[in-house]
């Protein structure tokens, strides 16, 4: 099996969901996001490795951020880099896709430049991102997000610079784009991470309270009166179905972001419509589905889309996709708005701002005083 025929099927093991919107690219673009988010997955179950250290998770994630920035060959570090890796806990498609890092590298090092540059800024800012916050983790104890900001800072580093990477990798597939699209991808894009990694949030409260997570913050809970260790037992299913709320008309907020960024695309673009559309959908048909649902914090609950619901979202959206009209009122019907809250207006040149002070370059940094708090 070659490297690039590894990285195809290994794809599908590691994410069913983004399997399917990656396919539907074609050529380089294909090729260059179907390696940087098999890196993102690598630094992700580095991140999420239930049992190791979270000192250990921030070295490894450092170095891995030192290796993509490193012009090829790699030799020697990436071979050092696998190694240690191998003490990370996860899944057997996670671990084997840690254990052939050295296969990614290669189709990587094969990309052209302008994409590659594309690719390495993002990947090494999510590692560093991602191991700024193990340096809160408390091994053992349950380690909360503080408030709005650190939740979006938090949502930058693991999936906005997702975002962002996407959107410059899309431009450059899209000389020919007018400035107005252009600023309008580059504006949401950001937004566009943080809708997608909010639902998720959303959507795993139990799973990752077992894990000694809550990305609900604590400024969410206080506003109901409750405090962590209270949300977590359940004291009040109203409370806390209110604390859900506010961070799902958060989410709402972001994914009309992705819908704006989605609709910059130019028409006759659909393959790049299309890989937005799909987990866009699929993201606010899940926020639909957790809009006042008790099941969500049940920890032996499965709260989640069904296939048939995937099916449709697969079979339908590509009929809409050419259509901006179409586009927004297939969108708006998932959730009227009057169902939920309409959200502040997210400001991403505030959050810029903030991570200005969050110092990623090595590891033990302390967070700069002059962050918003």
């Amino acid at each position: 099996m070659n490297d690039w025929t590894y990285c195809l099927e290994t794809l599908p093991k590691v994410s069913r969901t983004f399997a399917l919107n990656i396919a539907v690219l074609r050529g380089e673009m294909h090729r260059s996001v179907l390696v940087a988010y098999l890196f993102c997955r690598a630094i992700d179950t580095v991140e999420d490795a239930a049992l190791l250290d979270p000192q250990e998770k921030i070295r490894l994630l450092h170095e891995f951020a030192r290796l993509i920035e490193q012009p090829a060959p790699r030799g020697e570090a990436l071979d050092t880099w696998v190694n240690s890796s191998a003490v990370v806990d996860g899944t057997p498609p996670d671990l084997d896709l840690l254990a052939n890092t050295r296969r990614v590298f290669a189709v990587f090092d094969s990309l052209g430049k302008n994409y590659r540059e594309q690719i390495v800024p993002s990947v090494a800012r999510m590692a560093r991102g991602m191991a700024y916050f193990q340096k809160r983790f408390n091994f053992g104890e349950m380690t909360p997000l503080e408030n709005e900001n650190e939740l979006e800072e938090y949502c930058y580093f693991v999936a906005g610079a997702v975002g962002e990477m996407l959107c410059n990798l899309f431009l450059t597939a899209l000389p020919g784009i007018s400035e107005s699209a252009r600023d309008t991808m580059r504006q949401t894009a950001v937004s566009f991470g943080l809708g997608l990694q909010m639902t998720n949030i959303s959507k795993d409260v139990a799973a990752d309270r077992e894990r000694g997570w809550s990305y609900i913050p604590k400024s969410f809970l206080a506003e109901q009166g409750l405090t962590l260790e209270e949300f977590h037992s359940q004291k009040s299913m109203e409370k806390n179905l209110r604390a859900v709320e506010r961070l799902l008309c958060k989410t709402r907020g972001h994914l009309d972001d992705a819908l704006k960024f989605t609709l910059a695309i130019p028409r006759q673009h659909i393959r790049l419509r299309l890989f937005c559309i799909w987990p866009l959908w699929m993201a606010m048909k899940t926020v639909a589905v957790l809009h006042r649902n008790e099941s969500l914090l049940n920890s032996r609950a499965n709260v989640k889309i069904s296939r048939s619901t995937v099916k449709r979202i697969l079979w339908t959206t590509p009929w809409l996709a050419a259509s901006n009209t179409l586009l927004k009122y297939s969108f708006r019907k998932i959730l009227p708005r009057e169902q939920l809250e309409t959200p502040a207006r997210f400001d991403v040149d505030a959050l810029y701002q903030r991570l200005k002070n969050i110092p990623l370059d090595a590891p033990g940094n302390e967070r700069m005083p002059q962050s918003a708090q």
